[in-house]
């Protein structure tokens, strides 16, 4: 599928303030599941200097300064991307994979470690009974983790930032995609699975107008390599996602980060376009 996208960030100050280095995370990446054939990031005002760079997560990533007093910040990205996976599963499992909690290589095991730190006592419940139910198989813990909370989750618009606990998701029975998402890494991290937060889009309705960034988790099964599945919409990750970014911690997603001198307020706000398009024909 071949998805284009516009983004657009502002924030408005209520007066003019000196705008600290900012790193911008909005640019897909590039991997076996999808390829970048365009893009373009614009920004007012123009930075005094800026370099793209690979950031600690493998990321891709910009890296911006400024000079002067300014009273806006906006930051616009237009791109066209190919999602090329239709099949969730087109991989052979290493026999280390079958089975809960993950027998990892030790050099794999040394490489994932931040992505195996274990959560809190709810999930650990929570994969205690998931990994009773399957047997220990983990394609089968993987899938009822995605149904169960697809089906026990309601997925609710939070526009407050941060992420809920895990404890306050599952006590309280709702949250947005990034809280759910982080209640399926840390469940999946207790079973012994590694796992890690994507930020991204998803195509979801055609006529839908209003569009906001998607989060969901990624786990890590050797012979398959990274693979997504998406609690909120209770699927697995193909086609209609594009992913921007990874990290064991979401924090380390964030499309934005930066900071600003000076005693303003500031107003943040975006708008996405988000369309499927055309393939390309030859002739």
């Amino acid at each position: 599928m071949r998805i284009r996208v516009e983004h657009e960030t502002s924030y408005r100050f209520s007066r003019p303030v000196f705008l600290e280095p900012h790193l911008i995370r909005l640019k897909p990446r590039q991997d076996a599941g999808q390829e970048l054939e365009f893009f373009s990031l614009s920004v007012s005002p123009e930075p005094a200097g800026q370099c793209e760079i690979v950031d600690a997560c493998g990321n891709a990533a910009h890296w911006l300064w400024f000079e002067g007093l300014w009273e806006e910040l906006v930051v616009r990205t237009t791109f066209t991307a190919r999602t090329l996976r239709d099949n969730p599963f087109d991989y052979l499992l290493h026999p280390c994979a079958f089975t809960l909690p993950l027998d990892l290589p030790a050099l794999e095991r040394a490489a994932l470690m931040p992505s195996l730190r274990p959560g809190g006592p709810s999930t650990r419940s929570l994969a205690k009974k998931l990994m009773a139910e399957t047997d220990g198989d983990s394609l089968q813990f993987l899938n009822r983790l995605n149904a169960w909370l697809y089906r026990n989750i309601a997925i609710v618009p939070r526009l407050e930032p941060g992420i809920l606990t895990t404890e306050t998701t599952l006590h309280g029975g709702r949250g947005a995609c990034r809280d759910v998402s982080l209640v399926f890494m840390e469940v999946c991290r207790e079973a012994g699975i590694p796992a890690r937060f994507v930020s991204g889009y998803q195509i979801g309705d055609p006529e839908q107008t209003e569009r906001d960034l998607h989060a969901y988790p990624e786990v890590y099964l050797p012979g398959a390599g990274w693979r997504g599945y998406d609690p909120t919409l209770g699927l697995t990750v193909v086609g209609g996602h594009l992913a921007l970014c990874a990290a064991p911690e979401p924090e380390m997603t964030a499309p934005i980060t930066g900071t600003f001198r000076g005693s303003a307020t500031n107003e943040l706000l975006h708008k996405i376009r988000l369309e499927a398009v055309p393939e390309k024909t030859n002739g």
